[in-house]
């Protein structure tokens, strides 16, 4: 099994999980379902994680600002997806491929499967941008699948490195916020264990299959719907997977430890600046698919 260096941290107290939970299951009629996780404290610098499978046109172009907006099909999807915004971008997600929108201070996008009745599966993150970047120009980032760099550590273990870095394997997504994440796939009964930086906190969510999650102080059974979440602190992550194999979602990065203040699909760090996004949307600033200059 990979392990990450020998480290001065190792002799501190160890990581900890916080919580093990289910994930919450969202139903949009028959085109549309995904399960995942919102707006919780203990996941900054991360606002919700969602796990989706998308058929057909669901929702109508829409807003952001604030934070990224990341959607990552997972390979295993038998559609592409349309990607367009106010910045005139008309991009293509391959199953593999990731669209990073940076809405700063606000951009109108939607994306929507190019073949009806097909399957879109994929993951979508939202993540914060600190105070000081969350009113930047917004721009996106699109990658190709042969892009996202993989790295098969050990017999059985393959990662995509989606954002960041693991074992000098390096991302080409690069945004203020510097967080981490990995598509994970274990053959059955594989484990991996995955260095974190003591200031980063984290995620680890079952796409598919089952497994075990541990850090040196405590460990954890993920279910077929359950995500796992681990504080800051110094030690690494062991992924376990049961001996059907598995697929998981792993994402860290360091706490913001700012206020957020969110309407619909706009987050920021104060009052006043999500009151003026809306303002500025609804005034027409944000433009649209139609006016994008």
């Amino acid at each position: 099994m990979p392990r990450p260096p020998p480290s001065k941290e190792t002799t501190m107290s160890a990581r900890t999980l916080s919580t093990v939970i289910e994930l919450q299951t969202d139903q949009q009629g028959t085109l549309f379902s995904a399960r995942g996780v919102r707006f919780q404290a203990d996941l900054d610098p991360f606002l919700n994680v969602d796990l989706f499978e998308m058929t057909g046109p669901v929702f109508a172009p829409h807003p952001h600002a604030g934070f990224s907006a990341v959607t990552y099909l997972f390979d295993d999807s038998t559609t592409r997806f349309h990607n367009r915004d106010s910045l005139g971008d008309k991009s293509m997600i391959e199953p593999g491929g990731l669209h990073w929108t940076v809405a700063g201070s606000g951009i109108v996008h939607d994306e929507v499967v190019e073949d009806l009745g097909r399957i879109g599966h994929g993951a979508q993150i939202f993540v914060r941008l600190p105070a000081t970047s969350e009113l930047d120009q917004p721009y996106g980032m699109h990658f190709t699948p042969a892009e996202l760099p993989m790295t098969d550590l050990a017999e059985g273990v393959q990662i995509r490195v989606v954002a960041g870095e693991l074992f000098g394997t390096v991302s080409p997504v690069h945004e203020a916020a510097a967080v981490h994440v990995y598509d994970v796939v274990l053959a059955p009964g594989a484990a991996v264990e995955l260095p974190v930086a003591a200031s980063n906190r984290g995620f680890v969510m079952t796409v598919e299959g089952d497994g075990r999650v541990a850090t040196e102080a405590d460990s954890g059974t993920l279910g077929p719907a359950g995500l796992a979440v681990f504080e800051a602190g110094p030690g690494s992550l062991e992924i376990t997977a049961d001996s059907r194999g598995g697929r998981f979602l792993v994402g860290t990065g360091v706490p913001l430890n700012q206020p957020a203040f969110m309407l619909g699909g706009f987050c920021l760090s104060s009052e006043g600046r999500t009151r003026d996004a809306v303002s500025r949307y609804r005034s027409g600033e944000m433009h649209g698919l139609l006016t994008a200059p």
